[in-house]
């Protein structure tokens, strides 16, 4: 029914989805925190109810940034293993 190709572009695609998450919930809250830019509030919006001091405001934005790496390595390395 699907041809091989449509099911490349739409691995692609999710992976390019899981990129932007990690870009978005992840390295810019990073960003954020390390520079005190305020425009990038809506990137820790996620994390703020945390209400996490110090050092400890880089485990979640990390933590999602670590789990779209994986996830988007596995489903890069899903199509070589079919």
């Amino acid at each position: 029914m699907t041809e091989p190709h449509d099911t490349g572009a739409r691995t692609r695609f999710v992976i390019n989805l899981v990129g932007a998450v990690g870009l978005v919930f992840g390295v810019l809250p990073i960003v954020r925190y390390l520079l005190d830019l305020s425009y990038l509030e809506f990137t820790t919006a996620p994390y703020d109810w945390l209400r996490l001091e110090g050092a400890m405001r880089f485990v979640p934005p990390g933590m999602v940034l670590v789990g779209c790496i994986v996830v988007a390595y596995l489903l890069e390395q899903r199509p070589a293993r079919d």
